[in-house]
């Protein structure tokens, strides 16, 4: 094991307590209001469309942070815990920025483009640890751009969802990861429960051209919509509130396939590695359901004596008076009973096999 040292200064300004709409998307959603056919889908409307049809949703909340130059690929591999530089135009992978200490900055999703590989990720998330991944360029030939407005993207999943990309993009990816590039359209695979969930990105145009066409025809779902069928796949989403605060091992990267024990150093490398090769861990990322509104990213998850059992990654409304959630929490308390807000919480099957 190979060692490596970074020395790092981080300054993140508090976050927002009112979330505004990013571009594209609110200047294309502005646009439509007008247009809009009656009232919002509701979950379970938009569940029986998943199964039936089809939905798409606008995802206001994704960043795309596009690196480009000559050195960009190999400036992503001496930073991310995966394997980058293997990456062909037909695939994408999760991947973690760490701080020296091991700890998830953010959780990339990879795609290749024609003049470099696009970061997907929380987009105020992306907007406050840019500086710091531009401090580590130093003199490689790397440029890092913020794509919005310019690009955008919309999620779409269901039977008749996957008819209609398949007519614009010529074909569809075959597995989760893949990715099927028309032009400068993009369409990524992404899992999910009952049906294959396709990421779509595309130029502003392209994109409101998109979704004015696509929404006559699919359900209109919400963005947390989309989030939760992230969470039923088992795929953490790190915000602001908990950057840098968990060890990607602890989130699942593993077995979600965002972690490389082969590649070369990275920020915060040995303490992922020594977790991995002395059975250390002690924590993992868990789905779970409770009652009411869904609680906020970093909320405290406790046993019925208050003690501190995990933390709140990702949550989203679901079916009925009830959400649902990914948590880090204690392997040795996570079949003990749990409350989050001082609501219980009940435990849900992973779509695959947790790290152990």
């Amino acid at each position: 094991m190979s060692s490596c040292m970074t020395v790092e200064t981080v300054i993140l300004s508090a976050p927002s307590s009112e979330p505004t709409m990013r571009e594209p998307w609110n200047t294309i959603l502005a646009r439509s209001a007008a247009a809009a056919a009656g009232p919002l889908a509701t979950p379970d409307e938009m569940e029986m469309a998943l199964s039936d049809s089809g939905v798409i949703c606008p995802l206001p909340s994704l960043g795309m942070l596009h690196v480009a130059g000559d050195d960009a690929i190999a400036f992503l591999q001496s930073q991310l815990s995966q394997d980058v530089a293997g990456l062909t135009e037909s695939d994408s992978t999760l991947a973690a920025w760490c701080n020296a200490k091991g700890r998830a900055r953010a959780i990339f999703r990879v795609v290749p483009s024609d003049t470099g590989l696009v970061l997907l990720a929380d987009a105020e998330l992306l907007d406050a640890i840019r500086p710091t991944l531009q401090m580590f360029i130093l003199r490689s030939q790397v440029a890092l751009t913020d794509l919005a407005p310019d690009e955008g993207a919309l999620g779409m999943a269901g039977p008749a969802a996957a008819t209609l990309l398949t007519e614009a993009a010529g074909s569809l990816p075959e597995q989760a990861g893949g990715v099927v590039r028309a032009g400068d359209l993009h369409v990524i695979a992404l899992p999910g429960t009952m049906a294959m969930r396709y990421l779509v990105s595309a130029p502003t145009d392209q994109l409101a051209a998109f979704w004015a066409r696509y929404r006559e025809a699919l359900t209109e779902g919400h963005e947390d919509f989309w989030q939760l069928q992230a969470i039923r796949a088992g795929l953490p989403d790190l915000t602001r509130p908990t950057s840098e605060s968990i060890v990607p091992t602890m989130l699942n990267l593993e077995p979600l396939g965002g972690i490389s024990y082969e590649k070369g150093c990275y920020p915060g490398q040995e303490v992922v590695a020594r977790m991995h090769y002395r059975g250390q861990l002690k924590r993992r990322l868990y789905r779970a359901a409770v009652a009411g509104d869904p609680p906020t990213a970093g909320t405290s998850i406790e046993d019925t004596e208050g003690h501190e059992a995990g933390i709140v990654i990702n949550a989203a409304p679901a079916s009925g008076d009830s959400s649902e959630l990914l948590a880090v929490m204690r392997i040795e308390k996570a079949e003990n009973e749990l409350q989050v807000d001082t609501r219980s919480i009940q435990l849900l099957d992973l779509p695959y096999a947790p790290p152990r």
